[in-house]
C-alpha cells in the first residue's frame, strides 16, 4: 500500500502548485517507468485520510508515507501543500498512528526533515539519514543540502 495525502500542493489562493522548472535537459525516467508498469499489479494505492489508510494494514503491507515535511526552523515559512495544514500535532499523530499500523503490517517508512522534533516523534522508529539538495531557495546560492531521514517502523 502506498499512501499520500490526499492533499497536493496548493498556493494561498487554493490553486494547484507544483512548479514545472527550469531545464535545460530535462529526463524522463522512461525505463524506470515501464519497469514500475511491470510490477504496479502488485501495489494498492489508497488515498484518504492517513488514519483510515494506515488503519486497514495487514500483514502484507509495506506503507510509506510522504507526509509535508516539518519546518527546519522556527522562522521557516513555508509549513503546508494544502489550505488544511498539516501542523505539529498531525505530524505526532501520523507517527503513533504509523507505529501502530507497523504491528499489523510488514513495514511503514515515512519521510521527513532530521529535526530534534521529528527525532523525537519517531523516537520508537529506526531512523535512515540522507542529505539531499534543495532548490527552493530564490538565490542560488542560499541553496544547500539538508538532512532528512526515514523513520522506520518494522
Amino acid at each position: 500500500t502506498l499512501f499520500r495525502s490526499r492533499d497536493c500542493r496548493y498556493n494561498a489562493k487554493g490553486k494547484f502548485n507544483v512548479p514545472f522548472g527550469r531545464y535545460k535537459s530535462p529526463y524522463f525516467p522512461e525505463p524506470e517507468l515501464q519497469e514500475f508498469v511491470k510490477k504496479s499489479h502488485r501495489i494498492q494505492l489508497s488515498c484518504g485520510e492517513f488514519q483510515a489508510v494506515l488503519s486497514q494494514a495487514t500483514e502484507q503491507d509495506i506503507i510509506y508515507c510522504d507526509p509535508p515535511y516539518v519546518p527546519l526552523s522556527e522562522t521557516a515559512s513555508f509549513t503546508s501543500y494544502s489550505q488544511q495544514g498539516f501542523n505539529l500535532k498531525e505530524q505526532k499523530h501520523l507517527a503513533d498512528c504509523s507505529e501502530l499500523a507497523a504491528q499489523k503490517s510488514e513495514i511503514v517508512l515515512i519521510s521527513n526533515h532530521d529535526t530534534q522534533f521529528t527525532r523525537d516523534i519517531y523516537a520508537n522508529a529506526k531512523l535512515a539519514f540522507v542529505e539531499v539538495q534543495r532548490n527552493i531557495a530564490a538565490k542560488g546560492e542560499s541553496r544547500k543540502k539538508i538532512g532528512e531521514h526515514l523513520a522506520i517502523y518494522e
